[in-house]
């Protein structure tokens, strides 16, 4: 299984816009067949600090991932809401 972390920081006064803007990229990983669960959380105790889990069946699933419409959608714009590039935490288990 691969596990896909990403914190990202949104500028202050953009969360609403944001939010709308990442429902796209969660609704169509959890629709692809080899995601495991996709999930999108604001952290408790700040109003623009996010991450994203995600939990892929395999490296294929991760690579099938990446070259979705909706995935490139989301690199392509997410940069407009971020104050910071986004930090990412990839792990393996279980292969």
């Amino acid at each position: 299984m691969k596990v896909i972390n990403v914190k990202l920081a949104v500028k202050p006064g953009q969360q609403a816009e944001y939010e709308a803007f990442i429902d796209k990229l969660v609704q169509g990983s959890r629709a692809e067949a080899g995601n495991v669960s996709y999930d999108h959380f604001k952290k408790l105790g700040s109003d623009t600090d996010y991450e994203i889990i995600e939990h892929w069946k395999d490296a294929a699933a991760v690579d099938f991932h990446n070259e979705t419409p909706h995935f490139k959608a989301f690199l392509a714009g997410v940069g407009d809401y971020l104050t910071a590039d986004p930090v990412i935490y990839r792990m393996t288990y279980g292969e």
